[in-house]
């Protein structure tokens, strides 16, 4: 079985909830930087979701890509498969959405927009609905069984 730390994994996933209600709040207003927010909150869950399995390793960089493989690879069939393709699309906004001299002209504003970041929100609910979903799972198995009498 596998060493479960849940304040750990909890401390992260509190971060990551805090981006991802940032994000929401920003889609129409400021979709580049709500793109970014929703990277960020998947990033921070998977992140935490490593570490408080003691696979530091896996949590280290910041490509979302990596990172979600890392998941993966440590919880095999318990980790739902199709989440590679979200976690891609997220991480394409970890430094496009920020930085001006990311495009060739304009500014991160002037190239995304509200459908944008829905749909970074929308993937990065997905990854964190996963995460939760592991999560749950792992505090179960940490109960251990009911007592009995």
């Amino acid at each position: 079985m596998v060493a479960y730390d849940g304040p750990e994994l909890e401390r992260w996933r509190r971060q990551a909830q805090a981006a991802l209600d940032l994000s929401a709040s920003a889609a129409t207003t400021t979709p580049s930087w709500s793109c970014f927010l929703a990277e960020q909150g998947a990033q921070l869950a998977l992140k935490g979701l490593l570490h408080s399995v003691g696979e530091h390793a896996g949590a280290w960089g910041h490509d979302l890509g990596p990172i979600e493989r890392s998941v993966a690879a440590v919880f095999g069939d318990d980790w739902p498969p199709g989440l590679d393709e979200p976690a891609m699309r997220l991480g394409r906004h970890y430094l496009p959405a920020r930085y001006p001299d990311a495009h060739p002209t304009g500014a991160p504003e002037e190239r995304y927009t509200a459908a944008d970041a829905r749909a970074a929100h929308d993937d990065a609910g997905s990854l964190v609905a996963a995460v939760d979903a592991i999560s749950a799972a792992l505090r179960a198995a940490d109960a251990g069984p009911p007592e009995i009498g």
